[in-house]
């Protein structure tokens, strides 16, 4: 795909009026088409370059999170690199892989006790600022192990989709009515509470969650230990579990913000020994803005961007003379976008196309 097609995605899912957290989360996993990487991080920074709060792909290490940020983050990083506050505030708009691709990086406590338990080799970096100069935070992507080295054409492609990811940030959020919301293909982990209300066992994304359901990823929240009294919702179902005991079936309880909606499902375990401790086993699901299911399901389709926009507005169920006006187009036009659609995607009518986004929706990436 050419890189104005590429960066013509990023563009678009900047304007669809997310809130920012909603943007961030959707823009890190598209950019995975746009530039390959392994994961993708933004961090949240003060006008002052001070980390206020940031969001990972993937798993989060409370152990190496505390680890990074009591030894490493603006203190021992510039062993290898510059600190984080200063790369912020300073002049550069991209941080090259080149900069860490030496030998003393990967010989250094950084890498060693910090990237590579996360399976992070090499990065490239952009700071994102806001039409003033002031900075927003900083977009990173990384790659692991055995991926191919970042080359100055993706440092180029990057410095060009900041501007968008700043304009996603500080746009207004829509104020019309919140879409559905709709299962997120990596939001499912489980955690299980023993009868002193301990975090017994949780999977490999739980923590990740559980910070998203009650707010943010902040330095201190990511760094501690989970615990069922850290957590309202785990804290409440264990509270109404511990109560009922024998009588406890089941509970449900739900919580929806900026980062979308979790649903948490409580069930009472027994032992199958007579020594065997009793358990309560929390499935946590996070559910998507519809917006953005819609959106992932829409890039598979071998579309050209303004085809894919036009799917996009059939689908929330506009008219092709209101999908005209939307995008400042005629409905000529808008009629040659369908039939060619309708020619690619082998459908016949706007409800085939409908049904074919919603259930590609539901298809794991």
């Amino acid at each position: 795909m050419k890189n104005t097609s590429k960066v013509s995605q990023i563009r678009s899912l900047a304007a669809a009026g997310l809130p920012p957290e909603g943007f961030i989360s959707a823009v890190l996993e598209a950019l995975h088409g746009v530039i390959p990487s392994y994961r993708n991080l933004f961090d949240w920074t003060d006008p002052d370059g001070r980390l206020v709060r940031y969001f990972f792909e993937g798993p989060i290490d409370h152990e190496v999170a505390k680890h990074y940020f009591e030894e490493f983050h603006n203190r021992r990083e510039l062993e290898v690199m510059p600190a984080f506050r200063d790369t912020i505030t300073g002049k550069a708009s991209v941080q090259s892989a080149e900069q860490l691709d030496q030998p003393a990086f990967y010989e250094s406590a950084l890498y060693n006790e910090i990237w590579r338990p996360q399976r992070l080799k090499t990065r490239i970096e952009t700071i994102v600022r806001a039409g003033n100069g002031t900075p927003l935070g900083s977009l990173v992507l990384y790659r692991g192990p055995g991926d191919r080295r970042f080359t100055q054409a993706d440092e180029r492609l990057l410095e060009r989709i900041a501007p968008y990811v700043a304009r996603g940030l500080t746009a207004t959020t829509s104020k019309s009515a919140p879409a559905p919301f709709t299962p997120s293909p990596s939001g499912l982990a489980f955690v299980c509470l023993g009868t002193h209300g301990q975090v017994t066992q949780l999977s490999a994304n739980a923590h990740r969650l559980l910070l998203l359901a009650h707010g943010d990823v902040t330095p201190e929240r990511a760094a501690a230990a989970p615990t069922a009294e850290s957590f309202p919702v785990l804290a409440t179902l264990c509270r109404q579990w511990l109560s009922q005991r024998d009588a406890f079936q089941s509970c449900s309880l739900q919580v929806q913000n900026a980062w979308g909606q979790f649903v948490f499902d409580g069930c009472g375990l027994r032992g199958a020994q007579a020594d065997a401790g009793a358990q309560l086993h929390v499935t946590i699901s996070h559910r998507e803005p519809n917006i953005v299911a819609a959106r992932r399901a829409v890039a598979s389709f071998e579309l050209t961007p303004a085809q894919q926009e036009v799917c996009l507005l059939l689908h929330a169920g506009h008219s092709q003379t209101e999908a005209a006006d939307q995008l400042g187009v005629s409905t000529a036009t808008v009629v040659d976008h369908v039939r060619k659609i309708y020619a690619k995607l082998d459908v016949h009518s706007v409800i085939e196309l409908v049904n074919l986004i919603n259930t590609r929706q539901h298809v794991k990436t």
